[in-house]
């Protein structure tokens, strides 16, 4: 399911959205400093106020979530995965966030009880895998990240 470029574009785009925060982040500090060695209070307090609300909202909605896939991406690669018999009970059209990554739930049965239900999470930026309700499978797993899908 991952392939080695998946994990080069996780790194680079990390690597990238860092770069242009700090950088971000830096201009407005730069500004902040400017303001205040001019002795312009006003405008070195809004400049600071503009630029923790635009830095809060660049690191919560562009650069935290690929340091995070980049760090799931990363604990996959060196991490050690189970595989799992089992049977698809249930695989989810909607998204939700989980440690950050985007991902659809996957409900599972490996026994013939209700307590033998299992939950994975599908990374939302693969393409959704061709099973139905009753499939029996084998999946591949690093915690409850689905690294591989396989048909039984």
């Amino acid at each position: 399911m991952y392939s080695e470029k998946d994990f080069v574009h996780a790194s680079k785009q990390k690597k990238i959205r860092l770069v242009l925060f700090f950088g971000m982040a830096a201009a407005f500090l730069a500004v902040m400093l400017v303001f205040n060695s001019l002795r312009n209070q006003v405008l070195s307090i809004a400049s600071a106020v503009v630029g923790f609300i635009v830095s809060y909202f660049l690191w919560s909605f562009k650069v935290s979530p690929w340091v995070k896939y980049d760090r799931l991406l990363r604990e996959i690669r060196t991490g050690k995965t189970r595989e799992t018999a089992c049977e698809i009970m249930y695989f989810t059209d909607e998204t939700r966030m989980m440690e950050g990554v985007e991902v659809h739930e996957l409900i599972v049965r490996v026994g013939k009880e209700e307590e033998d239900e299992r939950l994975y999470y599908w990374d939302a930026d693969k393409e959704k895998p061709d099973v139905k309700e009753g499939d029996k499978v084998s999946i591949v797993s690093y915690g409850n990240y689905v690294v591989e899908l396989k048909n039984a």
